[in-house]
């Protein structure tokens, strides 16, 4: 899919392996550090950590109701697709969640919204309709 309008390109994929965190804390650091590395602004990886916070409060692994899954509560469609490119069932590494999160938001025109915010508030609010609903 073609990059969209406004939405910076990603850097190169670090080479460096990281450990798993393994508090709700490390899980938190390392969404604000894995976002400003992949070229986030700061008040942007701020309100993805905010995202995942409100859905599973820091927890990779955590089960939702109606079958959401990890971080962000993936469901339906978008959980099989995370499944897929993390290359089967189970629980992803928070990394391999960070990535798929990533690929949605730059190659998914309903996310535009995202790109537009300005602010955390808004960024928050443009992921919890877009994450959540697929939709600006």
């Amino acid at each position: 899919m073609p990059p969209q309008p406004g939405v910076p390109e990603p850097p190169p994929a670090p080479v460096q392996q990281r450990a798993e965190p393994a508090t709700p804390h490390q899980v938190a650091q390392e969404i604000l550090r894995y976002f400003e590395a992949a070229g986030y602004q700061r008040f942007q990886a701020e309100a993805l950590a905010d995202h995942a916070h409100l859905e599973s409060g820091f927890r990779p692994c955590a089960a939702g109701p109606h079958g959401l899954r990890y971080m962000f509560q993936w469901g339906g469609l978008r959980l099989q697709r995370l499944q897929e490119f993390a290359g089967g069932p189970g629980c992803p590494a928070v990394s391999v969640q960070l990535a798929f999160a990533d690929n949605e938001l730059r190659s998914e025109p309903s996310y535009a919204c995202f790109w537009q915010a300005q602010d955390r508030a808004s960024a928050l609010h443009a992921l919890r309709r877009g994450f959540g609903q697929g939709r600006c």
